[in-house]
């Protein structure tokens, strides 16, 4: 005869299945609540780690060789998926249970139990128990734990069925001795107030985890918005390219520099053969001396390189690049980032300047050596002059000395422009007495006629001797680059509160790409190739002092049929 357990035993022994039943029931339930990571799991030849991360043959795996039989059903009460435990559970093969009507399993007593059970659960996690059927008659008292499951079929219900005979078996037992059993009753009850406190601290905890996860996506989105708003709000390009020159980002600036779209811009490298790069003297740029191959090569950053960019078929432009290079968490490099900026009118104006001092040095060196000549002939015959050579000198030196001093004159005026230091002593005058005075002055021994014409009594507040300098220049301007035109036609016009004048000729014109430009210093209309004296200060002087009178200036002109350039003067 079998030997009846003792008491603490028995009482043991259920603590045991109680324990095992409840962990049992809390692992499935972070698994299926993705609340774990991984799984340890004692074998005989040690511990061993499953990880659930992208997992799912592992999972399938640890359901089937679960002790608790699993399942999944559908809103009709259909099993979708069992696992072998539960065929095992019922004595029938586990292609009989999949699609069989789960009441099937249930005795005839706890048919309305396991209805209620099952509506429950679909608005909320139930577990209760009740008897199942085997295919053998057996009833067999179980506990099941239901819960709701989004899969990708749609909404299941999730039923773990646990095996309660044992724990059945030992209560029967447990009966016989009632003190005990409160006792053990009572014990259990803390155990389960404990168990409940563990995980309301557990679930706190886990919320807080949850919570500061929240608020650090949060603040990297955050984070990454204002960095995407300053790239897009920056005033430089900015380009990002991978590790083989390939570029995977472009600001809106960048895209506005180069003149492409974004999507056009991302099929290009920095070293696209389509888009040519230049040295700043011109020369073709090596690959290796590109600056996003620079700091590739050598790690190093690289502030204010600047290149030229000759795009296939456009007009060519200058950029100054910083750049630096991206490293990921070892220190490698895996791209480079560079700003850069459009520095063509920089490059253009330094390009100036150095040809300004050219033409200036030899505009400036042939009325000096005319002088020094003139002057040296004179040295010479200071002892015995000569009647015919000497008024011819002294002609010749004051010729020079005087196209010296208007080019000296053009510099210092240019400074004063240039700092701001031009002042206007004003008055009141009739501007055609000023211009008749001026053409009575100019150097007209080729043979041009100027006729005055309009309206002859407006009178304006200026300064004379700076408007006078303007109708000169411009004057002069027609008898140098038009002196085919023999009419020289200035017109005179009220238009509002503002009077205009007009210088127009019949001479060649000027070409229509050239207008916009005639007014910038040191700039130089060079027609047919025929060289003309001068620093190209001439317009922009006049164009200064226009400004500086609140009038305005331009020129109107069509090739063949002549030119008209004009200013205007507030008249009060």
């Amino acid at each position: 005869m079998e030997k009846l357990k003792s008491y603490q035993e028995l009482l043991a022994e259920l603590s045991e299945v109680r324990i095992q039943l409840e962990e049992a029931t809390d692992t499935i339930e972070a698994i299926r609540l993705g609340e774990i990571d991984a799984l340890v799991v004692k074998a005989d030849n040690g511990h061993q780690l499953y990880t659930l991360k992208s997992a799912d043959q592992t999972y399938r795996i640890f359901i089937e060789q679960m002790t608790e039989g699993a399942i999944t059903l559908n809103h009709s009460g259909y099993i979708l998926y069992s696992n072998s435990q539960f065929a095992e559970l019922v004595d029938l093969p586990l292609e009989k249970v999949t699609g069989k009507l789960f009441y099937n399993f249930i005795t005839e007593d706890c048919q309305e139990t396991c209805r209620k059970y099952i509506a429950e659960a679909w608005n909320g996690n139930t577990k209760g128990e009740l008897d199942i059927l085997t295919a053998g008659n057996r009833e067999i008292p179980v506990l099941l734990s239901l819960k709701t499951l989004n899969l990708d079929e749609g909404l299941s219900l999730s039923v773990i069925i646990t095996d309660l005979t044992t724990q059945k078996e030992t209560q029967k037992l447990l009966e016989q001795k009632n003190a005990q059993l409160e006792e053990a009753q009572t014990i259990a009850q803390n155990l389960n107030a404990n168990l409940e406190s563990t995980v309301k601290e557990r679930t706190i905890e886990l919320e807080r985890n949850i919570e500061q996860k929240t608020k650090v996506e949060q603040e990297l989105r955050s984070n990454q918005e204002r960095l995407t708003r300053i790239l897009e709000t920056m005033a430089e390009g900015v380009g990002i390219v991978d590790v083989y020159g390939n570029l995977t980002y472009a600001n809106p600036m960048a895209q506005k520099i180069l003149g492409l779209k974004q999507s056009v811009i991302l099929e290009r490298t920095y070293h696209d053969p389509k888009w040519e790069n230049l040295r700043v003297d011109g020369s073709p740029l090596p690959e290796d001396e590109h600056p996003m191959a620079l700091i590739m090569a050598t790690g190093k950053p690289v502030f204010d390189h600047e290149i030229a960019v000759q795009p296939p078929g456009e007009e060519r432009f200058y950029i100054s690049i910083n750049a630096a290079p991206l490293r990921d968490e070892y220190g490698n490099i895996i791209g480079g980032i560079g700003t850069f900026m459009d520095v063509t009118v920089r490059r253009k104006n330094i390009q100036n300047k150095d040809e300004f001092i050219s033409v200036a040095s030899h505009e400036l060196r042939t009325p000096v050596t005319s002088l020094k000549a003139s002057l040296q002939l004179l040295d010479r015959m200071k002892d015995k002059p000569s009647p015919k050579m000497l008024p011819v000198l002294i002609d010749q030196a004051n010729k020079s000395l005087n196209k010296l001093s208007v080019l000296i004159s053009d510099l210092l005026n240019t400074t004063k422009m240039t700092e701001g230091q031009l002042h206007l002593n004003k008055s009141w005058f009739i501007l055609s007495y000023l211009i008749q005075e001026c053409c009575q002055h100019l150097h007209t021994e080729a043979g041009h006629q100027v006729v005055i014409e309009g309206d002859t009594n407006l009178k304006v507040n200026a300064d004379a001797d700076k408007i006078e300098q303007v109708v000169n220049n411009l004057i002069n301007n027609v008898i140098k680059y038009a002196p085919g035109s023999k009419d020289i036609r200035i017109t005179l016009a009220r238009e509002d509160q503002m009077v205009k004048v007009s210088v127009s000729d019949h001479g060649p014109g000027i070409p229509p790409e050239k207008l916009p430009n005639l007014f910038d210093r040191y700039y130089r209309v060079d027609n047919s190739g025929i060289q003309y004296s001068g620093l190209g200060l001439g317009l922009y002087i006049c164009a200064e002092i226009i400004k500086k009178h609140n009038g305005q200036i331009g020129a109107d002109s069509k090739l063949g049929e002549g030119s008209t350039f004009w200013f205007t003067l507030p008249i009060f």
